[in-house]
């Protein structure tokens, strides 16, 4: 994760400080590149792209049940290479620890497992990425000893950016991610952002991020990946270590697959955004990289049954466009389910403290005014009875203010094939960016188990 654009820094604040799952607030939301790709006109005979789906836009039609999974829905977002990067196809990680660190035989040991593990592959191999390895560690020691009891982001770059240039953790090698953990008493604060300075186990858990480097005494400045990780209190249900390890995989696979996103400008960025018309996606994510992507579903994190160590599912271009859930590795037995809205105008907005303006799918509704969109409800597989469905203004959430939004359904359950119909007003402008207010349709099933998932969407006022 960089601070050097913008949007980035606000995409942590807006997304990292609305955690729907146990460790959303300690997973690091990862970078991401400037994305003002216009947005492609929807097709001339109203369906899907990918689907084939009569997603034209809001009608009277309800659907019905379907026992074909998924029903025709909308696509899915995708994870896109943009910049056109390099991801690490050999990556390998050295640890970096300060002394007496508690978990270091922990660490080790998740590190020399985690790239043979059922679950490294699924999560990372579909963006070109290969098994992660093991290559050593380093204790500090003299002078860089004794942790910081406070420590910017930059001042982190400038510590590694010279450790590596002088050798402290051996040889340079541009397919490592060094990966440095700061003790309890460390505090780890970015710099800068839109909403203010944001602080470790407060605003994130984790980040990662990459360093020009020159080495000898000449020659062109090489770029290296390095991951920085503080340790947090414990969460309900969770331990120390468990925080830990599970911010540590978040930023192993978007480190991987999207390793060098801050220098440059962010022209050697990879897999660091969603694509143009799932914008809202990533505003609401915290981040677009892979990561990010997953974060918030409910079973993001886990412990495989070869890895004794809580780690936290990626995305997955291929679930997603099957229908899906996006987060890998699947999960069996456990049904996916949806409530998509149609989206199919082009919509503009401009945002200085996102980057500019931007283009994506969406609605839009001056202010005081409503309009009707169509909800397309898919699932993987049967359900076991309907999904009930809200809509939340997650802005006006964030910074305790009344909503921007007033949100009717004409009906507030369905369930595979059926369609339902909500009404947005927008009641007030919102200028934080640029009138463009998002909103969250959450699709939840109370029994056997509570599950929900959520989709983004995005409104303009003009």
């Amino acid at each position: 994760m960089t601070l050097e654009l913008s949007r980035a820094s606000i995409l942590l604040a807006l997304g990292c400080a609305l955690p729907l799952s146990a460790l959303a607030s300690v997973a690091g939301c990862g970078s991401t590149a400037t994305s003002n790709t216009p947005v492609a006109d929807a097709s001339t005979d109203g369906s899907d792209t990918e689907t084939g789906a009569p997603d034209a836009g809001p009608d009277v039609d309800n659907g019905a049940p379907s026992t074909t999974y998924p029903a025709a829905h909308p696509a899915m977002p995708s994870l896109v290479n943009q910049a056109g990067g390099k991801t690490l196809a050999t990556p390998k990680v050295h640890l970096v620890f300060f002394p007496s660190y508690p978990f270091e035989a922990d660490l080790t040991t998740m590190a020399q497992g985690i790239g043979k593990s059922s679950y490294w592959g699924p999560a990372t191999s579909e963006y070109g990425v290969g098994a992660l390895e093991y290559v050593g560690s380093t204790t500090l020691s003299g002078m860089d000893a004794t942790p910081p009891t406070t420590i910017a982001d930059t001042a982190v770059e400038a510590f590694m950016n010279e450790r590596i240039a002088n050798g402290t953790f051996g040889t340079p090698d541009p397919s490592v991610i060094y990966t440095i953990f700061y003790p309890s008493t460390t505090s780890i604060t970015m710099m800068g952002g839109p909403l203010g300075n944001s602080a470790s186990c407060t605003s994130f858990g984790g980040y990662h991020s990459d360093t020009a480097v020159v080495v000898g005494d000449a020659g062109p400045p090489v770029n290296y990946a390095y991951a920085v990780l503080p340790t947090c209190k414990a969460t309900a249900g969770e331990t120390v270590l468990d925080g830990v390890t599970g911010a540590t995989s978040h930023e192993w696979i978007e480190a991987s697959t999207d390793p060098f996103p801050s220098t440059n400008m962010g022209q050697d960025s990879a897999y660091s955004s969603i694509d143009p018309e799932h914008l809202a996606w990533e505003i609401l994510g915290g981040g677009g990289e892979d990561g990010d992507l997953c974060v918030s579903d409910q079973n993001a994190f886990y412990k495989p049954a070869d890895l004794p160590f809580l780690v936290q599912r990626g995305w997955s271009n291929v679930l997603a466009k099957g229908g899906h859930n996006p987060c890998s590795p699947a999960i069996a037995g456990v049904p996916y389910f949806q409530s998509a809205p149609v989206l199919t105008q082009n919509v503009s907005f401009n945002a200085p403290a996102l980057g500019g303006t931007f283009q994506t799918k969406g609605i839009v509704i001056p202010v005081g005014s409503s309009k009707t969109i169509e909800l397309d409800l898919f699932s993987d597989a049967a359900t076991s009875g309907p999904w009930t469905l809200t809509a939340t203004d997650p802005i006006a959430r964030l910074l305790q203010q009344p909503p921007t939004m007033e949100f009717a359904f004409d009906r507030t359950s369905g369930t595979n094939g059926e369609k339902i119909h909500l009404t947005i007003t927008v009641k007030t402008a919102l200028g934080l960016a640029g009138g463009a207010h998002p909103f969250v349709i959450t699709s939840s099933i109370a029994s056997p188990t509570k599950m929900s998932h959520t989709w983004a969407g995005i409104v303009v006022e003009k």
